[in-house]
């Protein structure tokens, strides 16, 4: 539950680079949960509380309470989960007392006094940038010569090249970097991806390189960007002059 609340440079979260996957995964596991739920009685087992209603209970405040901040379109919690929570903060009078409790907490500390949400990617912050020409290669709506590609990265030759072999290497998933700049702890993953397919793009001689290449990324308009979606010039196949 740490992705909800936790800064970026708290990340990565345990197997998780970023707060998207961490969410992605938090979520999940709710619906695994809950798919070990009795169908009986008002509690997780059954008619009698148990360790694991007061364990899941305080996530559940925090999943309730958090999780539309990131994104509102669909119930936070799952149906059976909804049904037994909402039964547990009205009904039983333990329970109740713990969620007032957090939720003060969470609304006069977290909230409105400390704005912790501010300031956090997907929350208070988000990509509100327009698409670029990067999204529709990415969705294969227009073409491209694609030269690496798995489920984080694609790299592919640049239609105007500025020597005999330039390739781009980009994120599927922008997740907010439309410049170098706005990089944060949260992008570390994929930024050393990034790295390590433009390595791995530098050694290959099928696509003309040879004895080493430069490595460019253009970040705003006094670096020359035009494409806001960021993106690693790999140059080589000839030896290049000196930069600016």
């Amino acid at each position: 539950q740490g992705c909800l609340y936790k800064p970026a440079s708290r990340f990565p979260l345990g197997n998780y680079a970023d707060r998207k996957s961490a969410i992605s995964a938090f979520q999940k596991n709710l619906k695994v949960i809950e798919g070990f739920m009795s169908d009986e009685g008002m509690y997780l087992c059954g008619d009698e509380v148990s360790l694991a209603d007061a364990s899941l209970f305080p996530t559940c405040v925090f999943a309730n309470y958090m999780l539309p901040k990131f994104d509102d379109s669909q119930p936070p919690l799952p149906p059976k989960l909804t049904a037994w929570f909402d039964n547990l903060r009205t009904n039983d009078s333990v329970f109740s007392k713990v969620y007032k409790e957090i939720m003060d907490e969470l609304v006069t500390s977290w909230d409105e006094k400390n704005h912790r949400w501010d300031k956090i990617w997907l929350a208070g912050q988000r990509d509100e940038a327009p698409g670029t020409i990067f999204d529709k290669i990415v969705a294969k709506e227009i073409p491209a010569t694609i030269v690496k590609e798995d489920k984080h990265i694609l790299a592919f030759k640049d239609i105007s090249p500025q020597a005999p072999a330039h390739v781009l290497v980009i994120p599927k998933d922008r997740n907010g970097l439309t410049n170098l700049r706005r990089a944060s702890a949260e992008h570390t993953d994929i930024l050393g991806k990034m790295l390590v397919a433009a390595a791995e793009i530098a050694n290959d001689a099928e696509l003309g390189f040879g004895d080493g290449a430069r490595f460019v990324i253009n970040d705003g308009n006094d670096g020359g960007q035009e494409v806001y979606h960021i993106h690693l010039h790999v140059l080589g196949g000839k030896k290049l002059g000196s930069m600016v």
